[in-house]
């Protein structure tokens, strides 16, 4: 109910919808065709109708939004009503919430509604799931090793993927914080050039120590 069309007026308690835009940008990239749906209310009736439309139009459903557990989440109970639930919530940060199931024969992802969460969930199951679709391997992605710059606090429970920007130096490649790591700061996901991935156990990102980086785009 809270999202308004990109660049359109928003009224009292309202956000501009950044993830339709992206996300089908992301399916492009990845390989696929992007169907977009229209934004559904927070209406479990329409909802259904909206995932059975996707259902019946499409090869694979991805939304996002409605998966965590406050009272107009409804997306997660949609896809285990309509279709089946395989799992429900890991331990990634950004995008603890996130669902994956069936309805009928189509894959059905349910990504969190905050926008990195959400763009860095679709790179770690919904990439990937395309490409496995397209019949290539893997996530396409270059990995590499990279020495993060500075130390950078996380959720020592949780596998975390810091947006940064690597680039080159005398000694290898090094990588630094794109900026805000916030779930809803998109900005530092549009100057990341990789996710770093910091692993379960550790509190922090620390700072000399080297990491597996995601690269997303070119190396600066």
């Amino acid at each position: 109910d809270e999202l308004a069309a990109p660049g359109a007026p928003l009224g009292a308690g309202q956000i501009h919808d950044a993830n339709a835009t992206a996300l089908a940008a992301a399916v492009s990239e990845a390989g696929g065709e992007p169907l977009v749906l229209p934004r559904a209310p927070d209406d479990p009736t329409v909802i259904d109708g909206l995932l059975s439309r996707a259902a019946a139009d499409a090869d694979l459903l991805v939304a996002s939004g409605g998966v965590s557990m406050g009272r107009t989440d409804h997306v997660r109970a949609a896809i285990e009503r309509l279709g089946t639930l395989d799992f429900w919530r890991i331990r990634v940060q950004p995008g603890k919430p996130l669902a994956f199931g069936a309805i009928g024969d189509r894959p059905a992802l349910g990504l969190p509604g905050n926008p990195v969460s959400a763009l860095v969930t679709f790179e770690l199951f919904v990439r990937p799931l395309i490409r496995a679709m397209l019949g290539l391997p893997g996530d396409g992605r270059l990995h590499l090793a990279a020495r993060l710059d500075q130390s950078i606090a996380k959720d020592a429970t949780r596998r975390a993927y810091v947006r940064v920007v690597v680039h080159r130096s005398a000694s290898g490649f090094e990588a630094g914080s794109a900026g805000g790591q916030g779930s809803a700061q998109l900005r530092g996901m549009g100057t990341a050039n990789a996710l770093l991935v910091i692993p379960e156990g550790e509190p922090t990102g620390a700072a000399g120590a080297t990491y597996d980086a995601i690269m997303l785009g070119e190396i600066s």
